[in-house]
C-alpha cells in the first residue's frame, strides 16, 4: 500500500520541482546588476578619455603635465576594471567571447599605464632640460648676432631671427612637425659660418648643439605622447560591451523561450489535473463496485479460502518438487566441474609420465643393441674357429655403436626421466589422497578436522582453476582440532575459492591474489578468505545468501552455492561474515565454534555446490 501511493508522491514532487525551475529560469535576468554593469563600462570609457584629455592638456609652452589628476584619474580607472574584473559585477565568466575581450582590454590598458608611468617619471627630467634648452636659445642668438662681423652676409642675420622664430615655435606646439626645418636652418648656418671669423662660429655651433638637445628632448616626449595615445583602448572596450550585450540579449532570448515552456508546461499540468480529476471520479465508481463485489465475496470467504488453501499447498509441493530437482541438478554440474578439474590435473603428470616410459623404452632398445653388439664381438674373440675378418667386423660393429651411442649420457637421462615420473606419479597419488580426504561421507558434526588441512585439500581440488593466473597466499595460525563435518566444511572453503577465482576471472585480472588466514580466538577459530576480484555492491552483498539468487548469465548457475554455505555455516554453529568494495575485491570471514553442541548431531546432507 505505501508503494502505491510511493510513485504519486514521487511524481508529484518531480513535477512540482520542474515548475519550480522553469519559473526561476524566467526570473534570472537581474536587471539592475545589468545597469550596473553597463554603469561600469561607461564608467571606464569616460575615465579613460578622460586619462586622455589630460595628457593632451599638457602646455607645450611650459612642457608641465597636470601629473596630480592623471593620478587621480588612473585610480579611479584601476578601481572600475578591478569591479569589472572580479566581484558581484563583474563580466568574467559569462562567456569565452566575452572573456577574450576583455583580457585583450585589460592587456591594452595595463600597457597605456605602464607608458603613463613611464612618462610620469620621464617627463620632468626631460621637460626641465627642454625649458632649459630653450631658454638659453634666445641669450646664444644674441651672442652669435653680437659676434657678426662688419660686412657679414645679411642672410647669416635672417637665419639667426628665423631660428629663434622657429625653436620658440617647436617648444610652444605640443605636436610640433617643424624638427626639418630647425635643422634645414641650422645646416644653412653652419655653412654660412664656415668662413666667418671664430668668435660667431663657436656661438652658431653652440646654438647647434642646442638646438639638436631642444629637438631630441622635446621628439622624445612627444613619441611617448603618441605612443600612449595610440592604444586603442576605446575600439576594444566597445568590443567588450558589445559582447557584454550579445550575451544579454542571448540572456533575454532564454528566458522567453523558458517562459514559452512554462506556459507549455502549465498548460500540460492543467490537462493532467483535468486528467485524474476524471480518473478520481472514475476510481470511486470502480471504489463502488469492488465494495460491492467484497460484499458478495465475503458471504463466500469460507469457501475461497479452503479452496485456495487447497492451491497453494499443491504450488508449495510443486516448488518443493522444483527445487530438489534444482539442487540436484546443481550438484550433478558441480560434481561435473570437479571431476573434470580432478581428471585434468592426473592427466598432466600421467602424460608426462607416460611419455617418459616411451623414450625409456626407446633408450633401453639402443642399449639392448649396443650390448648384443658387444656379446657377439667377445664371443668371437673367444672362439678359436673364428675368422680375423668377423672378429674385425664385429669389433667395428660394436665401437661404432659405442660412439652414437653415449652409454653414460643415457643413463643419466635415463635416472632423470625415471624421477620425473616418479615426480609426476606422486603429485597423482597426493591428489587422489586429497580427493579421498575432500569427499569423504560424514554422517556426523563431531569428527575432529583440522581446518588448515582441510583448506589446503580444497586448494589441491581447485588447483585447475587456480593455477597460471591467481596467486594463493597462505597464512596459516596454530589451531586446535574442531568437530564439525569435514566433507561439507571442505565444501565450503571450495565454493568460497571458486567463488573467489571466478571473480579475479570477471575483473579481467592476469595476476589476482587469494589470501587465506586462520587464527584461533577463544573458543572457537576463524578463517577469512579475500580475493583481488570484481568485488560486489551494497545491494548485491545484501543478498547473496538469498536462494536463487545470482549475479551470473542465464544458465551458468542458480544461485544456491552460497545460500547452502550460509546453512552449514550456521548448522555448525559459526556465522559467517562479507566485506567487499566494487572493483577491488571481497573478503568472506568465517568463525567456528571448537565444539558442537550435543542436541544437534543430527546429520546433515553434503550439498557440492559452486555458485
Amino acid at each position: 500500500m505505501k508503494l502505491r501511493w510511493l510513485w504519486p508522491a514521487a511524481l508529484a514532487a518531480v513535477a512540482l520541482g520542474i515548475l519550480i525551475f522553469l519559473v526561476r529560469m524566467t526570473q534570472s535576468v537581474d536587471t539592475d546588476l545589468h545597469r550596473a554593469r553597463l554603469e561600469l563600462l561607461r564608467r571606464a570609457d569616460n575615465l579613460d578619455i578622460a586619462l586622455n584629455r589630460a595628457f593632451t592638456q599638457t602646455r607645450a609652452s611650459s612642457l608641465t603635465d597636470a601629473a596630480a589628476d592623471r593620478s587621480k584619474i588612473t585610480a579611479e580607472l584601476g578601481a572600475t576594471l578591478d569591479a569589472l574584473d572580479k566581484g558581484e559585477q563583474a563580466l568574467r565568466g559569462l562567456t569565452p567571447e566575452l572573456d577574450r575581450s576583455l583580457d585583450a582590454f585589460l592587456d591594452t590598458i595595463d600597457s597605456k599605464f605602464e607608458l603613463g608611468f613611464d612618462f610620469e617619471a620621464r617627463s620632468t627630467l626631460l621637460t626641465q632640460r627642454a625649458i632649459n634648452t630653450i631658454d638659453a636659445v634666445p641669450a646664444r642668438i644674441a651672442t652669435a648676432t653680437a659676434a657678426l662681423p662688419p660686412g657679414a652676409p645679411e642672410a647669416l642675420r635672417t637665419l639667426l631671427g628665423q631660428l629663434q622664430s622657429q625653436i620658440t615655435n617647436y617648444g610652444v606646439t605640443p605636436t610640433p612637425t617643424n624638427a626639418p626645418e630647425i635643422r634645414a636652418t641650422l645646416d644653412e648656418l653652419d655653412k654660412l659660418s664656415a668662413a666667418q671669423p671664430a668668435p660667431l662660429r663657436d656661438a652658431v655651433r653652440e646654438l647647434r648643439t642646442l638646438g639638436e638637445q631642444a629637438l631630441d628632448d622635446k621628439g622624445e616626449l612627444v613619441g611617448m605622447f603618441r605612443e600612449f595615445l595610440s592604444r586603442p583602448t576605446g575600439a576594444q572596450l566597445q568590443a567588450v560591451e558589445q559582447a557584454y550585450l550579445g550575451w544579454y540579449e542571448s540572456q533575454l532570448a532564454e528566458v522567453n523561450r523558458y517562459r514559452l515552456i512554462l506556459a507549455a508546461y502549465t498548460a500540460l499540468l492543467l490537462l493532467i489535473l483535468a486528467w485524474l480529476g476524471l480518473r478520481l471520479r472514475r476510481s470511486y465508481r470502480e471504489l463502488d463496485r469492488a465494495n460491492a463485489e467484497l460484499s458478495h465475496a465475503n458471504e463466500h470467504l469460507e469457501e475461497q479460502v479452503e479452496t485456495r488453501t487447497h492451491d497453494l499447498s499443491q504450488a508449495l509441493d510443486e516448488l518443493r518438487a522444483s527445487q530438489a530437482q534444482l539442487v540436484q541438478s546443481e550438484k550433478m554440474a558441480s560434481l561435473g566441474q570437479m571431476v573434470a578439474g580432478v581428471a585434468h590435473e592426473i592427466n598432466t603428470p600421467l602424460g608426462y609420465a607416460r611419455s617418459n616410459a616411451e623414450i625409456v623404452r626407446g633408450s633401453l632398445a639402443d642399449l639392448r643393441q649396443l650390448c648384443g653388439a658387444q656379446n657377439r664381438a667377445l664371443d668371437l674373440l673367444t672362439d678359436e674357429r673364428a675368422r680375423e675378418d668377423e672378429v674385425a667386423q664385429a669389433m667395428a660393429t660394436a665401437q661404432a655403436l659405442r660412439e652414437s651411442i653415449d652409454a653414460e649420457a643415457l643413463a643419466g637421462d635415463l635416472d632423470g626421466l625415471l624421477a620425473d615420473t616418479d615426480h609426476g606419479l606422486l603429485q597423482i597419488a597426493e591428489l587422489v589422497a586429497s580427493l579421498k580426504d575432500f569427499s569423504r561421507v560424514d554422517r556426523s558434526r563431531h569428527d575432529l578436522f583440522n581446518v588448515n588441512d582441510g583448506l589446503d585439500s580444497a586448494l589441491k581440488i581447485a588447483h585447475n582453476q587456480l593455477k597460471g593466473r591467481v596467486e594463493v597466499i597462505r597464512q596459516y595460525g596454530a589451531l586446535p582440532a574442531i568437530e564439525c563435518s569435514p566433507s561439507q566444511l571442505n565444501q565450503v572453503f571450495l565454493n568460497l575459492i571458486t567463488n573467489a577465482a571466478q571473480a579475479i576471472v570477471e575483473a579481467g585480472q592476469e595476476n589476482g591474489r587469494i589470501y587465506l588466514h586462520t587464527q584461533a580466538e577463544g573458543d572457537g577459530i576463524a578463517i577469512r578468505i579475500l580475493d583481488t576480484g570484481v568485488g560486489m555492491s551494497e545491494d548485491v552483498r545484501a543478498r547473496i545468501f538469498e536462494p536463487f539468487f545470482t549475479t551470473k548469465p542465464v544458465g551458468h548457475g542458480t544461485g544456491l552455492g552460497l545460500s547452502i554455505v550460509f546453512r552449514i555455516i550456521e548448522d555448525h554453529g559459526g556465522r559467517i561474515e562479507v566485506r567487499s568494495t566494487p572493483g577491488k575485491g571481497s573478503a568472506f570471514t568465517i568463525r567456528l565454534p571448537l565444539r558442537q553442541p550435543r542436541a544437534n548431531a543430527a546429520p546433515i546432507e553434503a550439498d557440492a555446490l559452486v555458485a
